[in-house]
């Protein structure tokens, strides 16, 4: 049995245990996508919940709902 410091410092377990814990948002704590959807036109997307629940490509950690409409940050 692995002790937990073992557990931790080795980085591919790390990874694999992580990567069950889903990704918010640390402004309206949405469950977000990690997946990043490029930005192709000049429209936002404001109707795609898909859109809205995926991670910005710009400001890391927050969704793409919050940096447009709450932060009012353009592209």
């Amino acid at each position: 049995m692995l002790n937990s410091r073992e557990v931790f410092e080795n980085d591919d377990l790390r990874r694999y245990i992580f990567k069950y814990i889903p990704l918010r948002c640390k402004s309206c704590t949405c469950v977000m996508k990690r997946k990043i959807i490029p930005h192709t036109s000049k429209r936002y997307h404001y109707r795609n919940y898909t859109w809205r629940v995926t991670e910005n490509e710009f400001c890391r950690g927050y969704c793409n709902w919050c940096c447009v409409y709450n932060f009012n940050h353009e592209r």
